[in-house]
């Protein structure tokens, strides 16, 4: 099994990149009955990801092997899996693990978040990417976002606190929250916090992933992502259906984060996701 080890992993893509590499390592080491100390991880942004979990940790950027697109990833020759893009599915193939995105692997108890919180309450996220330090113009605007109005008028329609949560500048605030708390709490606070909601509101991205992994489930609000690519079962999963999806693994026909204003068909699919068929659902769901 020599040969078949991942000995060194350089996580440098974005928190929901990571996360899903961190569950599907765990996923790799249970089924092939590998020590975890067998696999090196090197990074920095994310190592509170990995503490306490059996790997080795690394301690220079320099010695980095890239995460994103897997190639001269360990001992593994994934040159020959050439038409995939979806990290996590490429070491997946290639490692021969039967992986999908339903699985969860925990964090840890980060113990009493110091925040005063509503006794019953639903968290929502309006960023993106933040949490993964990348450096966004004031202009930049993903589109995977939902409009700021539609944010709005979906807390005025819900019967429940929302506590409002992430952190940046695209994390614009939402008029009508019972609690504010962008930029203000480290991600273990945030672990607390989506534990003790009845369920997480946002688009497809980070906050998403780690709230699965941490026992949560989250309604999601998809448009240029395709449901079929990164839709988890246990979540509820909705689109406008306005056109189809364009960001499938494989088939860009944009890149997934560009100025609005550029796109010729201005985004509809998430601005036709209206925040009352959002609560129509979250209702027929019985998820309140």
């Amino acid at each position: 099994m020599t040969d078949r080890i991942i000995s060194r992993v350089g996580l440098i893509a974005g928190i929901g990149d990571a996360l899903n590499a961190r569950s599907f390592l765990v996923e790799y080491c249970n089924q092939k009955d590998i020590p975890r100390s067998r696999i090196k991880i090197y990074t920095e942004k994310y190592k509170w990801m990995f503490e306490g979990m059996g790997f080795t940790m690394g301690m220079y950027r320099s010695e980095f092997m890239g995460l994103t697109g897997y190639r001269n990833f360990g001992n593994y020759d994934l040159k020959k899996i050439v038409d995939m893009d979806k990290c996590d599915e490429c070491i997946a193939k290639n490692a021969g693990i039967d992986y999908n995105f339903d699985i969860r692997t925990p964090f840890p108890d980060y113990g009493p978040c110091g925040i005063k919180l509503p006794e019953k309450f639903v968290t929502i996220n309006t960023g993106y990417g933040d949490f993964s330090g990348r450096s966004i113009d004031p202009n930049y605007v993903c589109t995977k976002s939902w409009p700021i109005e539609h944010w709005k008028k979906l807390v005025s329609l819900l019967d429940v606190p929302v506590v409002q949560i992430g952190r940046g500048r695209s994390c614009l605030p939402v008029q009508g929250v019972k609690l504010n708390l962008v930029g203000g709490t480290t991600m273990q606070q945030t672990a607390t916090i989506m534990r003790k909601a009845l369920f997480h509101i946002d688009m497809e991205g980070g906050l998403v992933i780690y709230n699965q992994h941490l026992g949560g489930r989250s309604v999601v609000l998809f448009g240029p992502t395709a449901i079929e690519n990164q839709g988890r079962s246990f979540n509820l999963n909705l689109r406008a259906g306005t056109c189809t999806p364009c960001y499938e693994w494989g088939t860009h026909k944009y890149p997934l984060c560009n100025l609005k204003s550029k796109l010729l068909c201005g985004a509809h699919c998430m601005v036709d996701l209206k925040p009352e068929y959002v609560v129509e659902q979250i209702h027929k769901n019985k998820w309140l």
